[in-house]
């Protein structure tokens, strides 16, 4: 008798050390899917379903799906009120998940028949959260879409939402909180529709590290039939949220990683190698992280975009109606497009204007693409940022319209092409600037005036700081240059060791129009060091 209780003991083990660990730690909540299966089977590990749809309509609350093999899905996999994890039987050899063609068209009250993604977490209002983990598993839209129109289906039975393209890989429509996390070795790859994707309101998206979102290199998108807006971009929030940490990547992605129309974006992770393309919703604007309609953007310490590429109005980050902080130890680098782009948003000063606050690193910017192109925006240098090394057009900061500009840290080394080497101010409208103590604006050239500052329709104000060795290629403004309409207080700091082609300048003022309507005004107090007190004056 002992020994036949052993036995049976010892067998138990057995059995138990052969299950995955997630299979009785999570309370014997496992659910098993192989292309082999049958969805008339029981979703164990031996009788396991044919398709993830039926696995995730049968798991309980808390289940773990273990996918055992390559899948074709054509149906989509969407659940109500529950969290799930979908995860490859062995971590070593994640399995990939394909859009099959033909996939089936899926049908809700708010948009009658629609193209769903191919996973759907969805929450009824009032009801409980629902989530969604995936780990060590790729999912693959392989370029491929239901419908010709890039655009939102909609609710109010206008078109037939059979025509709009799938909205996602995965998406979450959420009333209350619900959370999609990629968790490590998680890959969305090759998004054919709107999105990689797509979160609503209530819901967030969570990137831990090692999840990847990524093309290959033969994806181009384009805009699609008449009535379409364009493809949303890998990430695409409506009201949602992103936490993108540490470790995660959105990689070589054409056309746009992240799309804010709301909600809020923050970027531990790195975001590099997105090429612009005009077909995308509202153009190429904002190639690495779109912000409009109020969005909050933060690139944290350890956040890195790098290697972004377009045309001249494409950028790093675009911000329209919104907010962006750059945190300390943030990087924006290498990029052969505009840095941070903010853009007109109202005529009226007070209203619809956007918050940049930088407090990191800017650098590397190719062909004059200007690493700031500034309107209609309270911005803020902070006093550990580092904007240096950088290839622009108007000025590494190019303020055209609306601005205040806050200065703490440190603009160095860039090269501008035409006017204002560090600073540089269009005239498209007013512009003031402050400089504080401890802000550098140093070692920078200008091909044409204004090697320091070449200024416009603006007011500089001069508390603290300094502004030296700078080079203007031209005859005149090697330090601060007085272009036209401009007002000067200089109450602190030192000016000094700035050179034109005549050399020592460190002050010039201006009215090359020769117009008595514009006038320039310069204030000096006795507490500012300037190097060369010889002010030029250029003529009238």
């Amino acid at each position: 008798m002992k020994r036949r209780i052993l036995s049976s003991l010892m067998a138990l083990v057995l059995c138990l050390t052969l299950l995955p660990a997630a299979a009785y730690a999570d309370g014997g909540t496992a659910v098993y899917v192989s292309s082999s299966g049958s969805d008339d089977n029981a979703g164990t590990q031996t009788a396991p379903y044919a398709t993830l749809a039926k696995a995730v309509t049968e798991a309980e609350d808390g289940s773990t799906i273990y996918v055992m093999s390559n899948l074709t899905m054509t149906k989509c996999a969407r659940y109500y009120d529950k969290d799930l994890t979908i995860t490859s039987l062995d971590p070593n050899n994640p399995v990939t998940i394909s859009r099959g063609t033909e996939f089936d068209p899926q049908s809700d009250h708010a948009r009658s028949w629609y193209n769903p993604a191919m996973v759907e977490v969805q929450t009824h209002t009032g009801g409980e959260g629902a989530g969604l983990t995936l780990t060590n598993i790729i999912f693959d839209d392989d370029g491929k879409k239901e419908g010709t129109v890039f655009a939102q289906a909609v609710s109010d039975g206008s078109i037939d939402n059979k025509t709009c393209v799938q909205d996602a890989i995965i998406a979450s429509n959420a009333t209350v909180p619900s959370t999609i996390t990629l968790g490590d070795g998680a890959v969305l790859r090759n998004f054919g529709g709107m999105s990689a994707v797509r979160v609503t309101d209530q819901a967030k998206l969570v990137m831990k590290s090692g999840s990847v979102i990524e093309d290959a290199s033969s994806i181009t998108r384009s805009k699609g039939d008449a009535g379409s807006v364009g493809p949303a971009g890998a990430v695409w929030l409506q009201g949602g949220s992103l936490e993108m940490e540490n470790g995660a990547e959105i990689r070589n992605i054409n056309g746009r990683a992240v799309y804010a129309d709301g909600g809020s974006v923050s970027v531990g992770g790195t975001i590099s190698g997105i090429t612009g393309n005009p077909a995308m919703w509202q153009g190429e604007d904002g190639t690495a992280i779109h912000l409009r309609n109020k969005a909050s953007g933060t690139l944290l310490s350890g956040g890195i975009i790098k290697e972004i590429s377009g045309t001249k109005s494409s950028s790093a980050v675009y911000v329209h109606t919104s907010t962006l902080n750059c945190n300390e130890e943030s990087k924006i680098c290498n990029c052969d497009s505009v840095g941070i782009l903010s853009v007109y948003c109202d005529s009226n000063w007070n209203k619809g204007r956007n918050i940049v606050n930088f407090d990191g690193e800017l650098s590397g910017t190719l062909n004059n693409k200007n690493p700031f192109q500034i309107a209609c925006t309270n911005l803020t240098i902070g006093k550990n940022a580092k904007i240096h090394g950088n290839s622009a057009y108007y000025g590494a900061l190019y303020l055209q319209k609306n601005v205040t500009a806050d200065i703490y840290g440190k603009i160095y080394e860039n090269t501008a092409s035409g006017r204002g080497g560090g600073i540089g101010t269009a005239g498209h409208g007013f512009v003031e600037i402050n400089l504080y103590k401890g802000a550098e604006i140093k070692d920078n050239i200008a091909n044409n005036t204004g090697g320091g500052l070449s200024l416009k329709n603006a007011k500089f104000v001069m508390h603290g700081g300094k502004i030296s060795g700078n080079r203007s290629n031209n005859n005149v403004g090697g330090g601060v240059y007085l272009y036209k309409d401009v007002v000067v207080e200089l109450h602190g700091g030192t000016i000094s060791g700035n050179i034109d082609k005549n050399g020592s300048n460190d002050i010039t003022i201006t009215d090359s129009r020769n117009s008595t309507s514009e006038n320039n005004y310069l204030a000096i107090s006795n507490d500012i060091t300037i190097g060369n007190k010889a002010i030029y004056f250029e003529k009238d």
